[in-house]
């Protein structure tokens, strides 16, 4: 019987790529290996056989699966779920103004390209370069496509360089999905009240100090009404529980309406 054997790549002879093929997850195999995988294909009954080193580990933590090895390797299924990459650039984009959230981002792919191409950094990488110029090829564009999903808690396409072949033009692109406009500065409110929220909740205070505290939670609603335009009717607020210094912060703002 004829046996077709597809190999993987081997340590000899195959000097280039080899590192980013071991980052992939497939590692070339060493002489030993390769003749060790030789014998047992020909001592079994299979007529195509793929001797191959891989390294289920990174290929696990490297994102999306690719559909031959998913009888390999299971993953839990993700339903809009974020990774914890995603979460952790979230916050960070969250509380920056727009100029630092491209610098942010741009720090993220040029890291990610440094990375993939075997570089110690991000210096030598030109934003404004073209990926196949910088050395992309159609393997490595899937493996930054692939560490960009895990840092971002995107689902982004695999023509994602080709559709953007500049790491300054998909910094644009991750900017537009990441932080839209208004997107960045809500998530910046709802993140400051977040710790408020936790602090009302857990607080164990007396009659008189969660009056005040009432009170100017009154104040904030009329003034967070009055940024639309809205003007919540004074009898609404209890003004018993309103302090002086509040009181006249309300007046204040009163005449400033009045005024305009």
């Amino acid at each position: 019987m004829a046996v077709s054997l597809a190999w993987g790549p081997w340590v000899q002879g195959m000097a280039a790529g080899s590192e980013r093929m071991a980052r992939a997850g497939m590692p070339p195999l060493r002489t030993e290996q390769g003749l060790a995988l030789f014998d047992a294909a020909l001592g079994g009954e299979t007529a195509n056989l793929v001797p191959v080193r891989l390294d289920l580990a990174t290929i696990r933590r490297g994102g999306d699966v690719p559909p031959l090895l998913r009888g390999l390797i299971r993953v839990p299924v993700r339903r809009g779920q974020v990774t914890d990459g995603g979460h952790r650039l979230a916050q960070r984009l969250a509380t920056a103004t727009a100029a630092e959230r491209r610098e942010v981002l741009l720090e993220l792919v040029l890291d990610q390209v440094a990375a993939v191409l075997g570089h110690a950094g991000r210096a030598d990488i030109e934003p404004e370069r073209q990926f196949q110029d910088l050395g992309f090829d159609s393997l490595t564009a899937v493996e930054l496509r692939n560490r960009m999903n895990a840092v971002t808690g995107l689902r982004l396409p695999a023509t994602l360089l080709f559709d953007h072949p500049t790491p300054a033009a998909l910094v644009e692109y991750l900017h537009g999905d990441l932080a839209p406009d208004g997107a960045a500065e809500l998530n910046g409110l709802l993140a400051a009240l977040e710790p408020l929220e936790k602090a009302l909740a857990a607080a164990t205070v007396d009659a008189k100090t969660h009056q005040q505290i009432e009170g100017r939670i009154e104040v904030l609603r009329a003034r967070w009404a009055g940024t639309r335009g809205e003007q919540r009717p004074h009898e609404e607020i209890d003004l018993d529980d309103v302090s002086d210094e509040e009181m006249f912060a309300l007046l204040d703002e009163e005449l400033s309406q009045q005024g305009d």
